[in-house]
C-alpha cells in the first residue's frame, strides 16, 4: 500500500445505489484523491455508474486488495460490519454511512478493528459538515441547554427499507444531540408504530441526560411534506434550525421582557391584541444566521482525507457513530417491545410474527 501522506489517496465506494454515485462523483472531482472503483454486485448498477457518471466499477469489492488506501461504505446496513471488517483488516481506512453497523455489538467489533490495524474509522453522520449545524451549534452554550425538539419527517422513498425510521432518520438528530449534550443519558421513552413494513415507520422519543437536558425527537417516512428541523432551548434564547431550507435564528426576550418590567398577559385586553403585532419588535428580538453554503459530504469527504493524512481521529469517529446507534437501537427496541395496539396500528414486533406465523 502507498503512503497516502505523500501521494494522491487511492479510494473506491463499495456502494453504487443512489447515495454511493454521489460519493463517487464528489470524490472523482477531487485533485487530493485517486478514485480507483465504484464496487456492486449488480451489473445495471455498474452500468448506470459507467454510462452516466464516466466512472470504473467492479463487481467485488475484495479485488480491491492492496490497490486502496482507503474506502467509503455505502451498503445496507446489514452489510456493514462484514465489509467494514474486511476493509480494517487490509489496512484500509474505512468511512462507513450511518448507521455504523446493524447492532452495538458489531459496531465495538468494527472500533475494536480499527484500533488494532491503526485504520481511521469514520461514520457518515454528515448533518455534522451542515454549515447551519455549525452555526446554530456556535449559537449557544451547551452546558446552557435546556431542552431539544428535533423533528426529520419525509416521504416514503423505498430506500433504507432494511431498517426502521430510527436507524434511517432519526439517528442523524441523536448524533447531533450527544455531539452538543456530553453527558449520559439516563432515560428513554419511546413509541412508534409499523405501517407500511415489518420496521417502524413512525417514532417519537424522550431522552432525559445526566445534567438534566431534555430532548423530544420525531422521526417518519408517512409525512406528506419533509421537515428537517430542530430547536435548541435556553432560558435567555432559543436556536430555531432549518436543515431543509438551510436558515438558522436566534431568538431573545428584549430587555424589558427578560427584565419583566413588561409582562403581554398583565395588559388590559385592548393592548394584548396589539402583542402579536409587536411580537418581534417589542417583545422579541430575532436575529437570522448567514452562514456560507458549503457541501457536507464534500466537507465531510474532506475530514476523511485530513484525518488520515495527520493521523488524527476524525470528527464523527467509530465510537460517536457507537454511541448513537447504542440509543437508537435501545429506542427502536422498546418500539418493537410495545405489547399494546396504538391508534389502530399494529407495532412492528406484532406485525413481524405475524407474517411469520402466516409463513
Amino acid at each position: 500500500m502507498s503512503n497516502p501522506t505523500s501521494s494522491k489517496l487511492r479510494i473506491a465506494v463499495i456502494g453504487g445505489g443512489h447515495l454511493g454515485r454521489i460519493h463517487a462523483k464528489l470524490l472523482a472531482s477531487r485533485d487530493d484523491v485517486a478514485l480507483v472503483a465504484i464496487c456492486d454486485p449488480s451489473e445495471a448498477a455498474r452500468q448506470v455508474i459507467e454510462s452516466q457518471l464516466g466512472l470504473p466499477t467492479r463487481s467485488d469489492y475484495e479485488s480491491l486488495s492492496n490497490q486502496i488506501d482507503a474506502a467509503v461504505v455505502v451498503t445496507p446496513t446489514v452489510l456493514h460490519h462484514r465489509i467494514g471488517r474486511w476493509c480494517l483488516e487490509q489496512g484500509i481506512h474505512t468511512l462507513i454511512e450511518k448507521p455504523i453497523a446493524a447492532s452495538p455489538r458489531e459496531a465495538d467489533d468494527l472500533i475494536h478493528c480499527a484500533d488494532q490495524h491503526r485504520c481511521v474509522l469514520q461514520v457518515g453522520h454528515v448533518e455534522r459538515f451542515n454549515a447551519v449545524w455549525k452555526a446554530a451549534s456556535e449559537a449557544i452554550e451547551p452546558c446552557a441547554i435546556l431542552h431539544i425538539d428535533a423533528r426529520r419527517e419525509g416521504v416514503y422513498t423505498g430506500r433504507s427499507t432494511d431498517i426502521g425510521i430510527v436507524l434511517d432518520l432519526m439517528i442523524h438528530d441523536i448524533d447531533l444531540i450527544l455531539s452538543l449534550i456530553q453527558q449520559p443519558v439516563d432515560s428513554i421513552r419511546a413509541m412508534g408504530r409499523s405501517v407500511l413494513g415489518e420496521h417502524e415507520d413512525f417514532a417519537i422519543a424522550d431522552l432525559v441526560f445526566r445534567n438534566g437536558t431534555t430532548a423530544h425527537l420525531r422521526a417518519s417516512r408517512l409525512s406528506p411534506t419533509p421537515v428537517r428541523a430542530m430547536e435548541l432551548h435556553a432560558e435567555d434564547r432559543w436556536v430555531s434550525v432549518n436543515f431543509g431550507a438551510s436558515t438558522c435564528s436566534v431568538t431573545r426576550p428584549t430587555e424589558a421582557v427578560a427584565s419583566r418590567e413588561i409582562q403581554a398577559d398583565a395588559l388590559p385586553a385592548s393592548e394584548r391584541l396589539k402583542v402579536k403585532d409587536e411580537m418581534f419588535t417589542r417583545w422579541l428580538e430575532q436575529s437570522e444566521l448567514k452562514p456560507v453554503a458549503v457541501n457536507a459530504i464534500s466537507e465531510e469527504h474532506t475530514d476523511f482525507i485530513d484525518a488520515i493524512r495527520q493521523e488524527r481521529s476524525p470528527i464523527v469517529s467509530g465510537r460517536d457513530g457507537a454511541q448513537a446507534l447504542q440509543i437508537a437501537c435501545e429506542i427502536a427496541h422498546q418500539i418493537s417491545s410495545q405489547s399494546q395496539v396504538i391508534g389502530g396500528v399494529i407495532p412492528a414486533s406484532k406485525l413481524a410474527a405475524a407474517r411469520r406465523r402466516a409463513g
